[in-house]
């Protein structure tokens, strides 16, 4: 199984709207990718998150980064939200790669 798996039903919210693309450009990137650990997505996330911004993924100045590919017009186009990944996109990959995890043993 692909961790694309965990990507394939996106979050009614976002935090800025570069948030939607890198989520597709991280599902596009997990399709090549065996299931790794909650712990291994995370540092995975932050690694691209990093190679595309090159800033840390972090939200100790409530930060955010504007990614160029990312941005189709507007106002906070091609802005990631380190806010929105920490607080809610990691948790909810994390949680669902849980899930996966939990229901492959049963």
């Amino acid at each position: 199984m692909k961790l694309s798996v965990i990507f394939e039903e996106k979050p009614e919210r976002w935090g800025l709207r570069g948030d939607p693309y890198f989520w597709d450009y991280l599902k596009d990137r997990a399709a090549s990718m065996e299931i790794i650990s909650p712990d291994e997505l995370e540092q995975w996330i932050g690694d691209e998150y990093s190679s595309l911004s090159g800033k840390a993924l972090t939200d100790k100045y409530m930060d955010f980064a504007v990614i160029k590919q990312f941005a189709h017009g507007g106002m906070s186009s091609g802005g990631v939200d380190n806010r929105w990944w920490l607080r809610e996109g990691v948790p909810l990959l994390k949680s669902r790669l849980a899930t996966l995890s939990m229901n492959s043993y049963r």
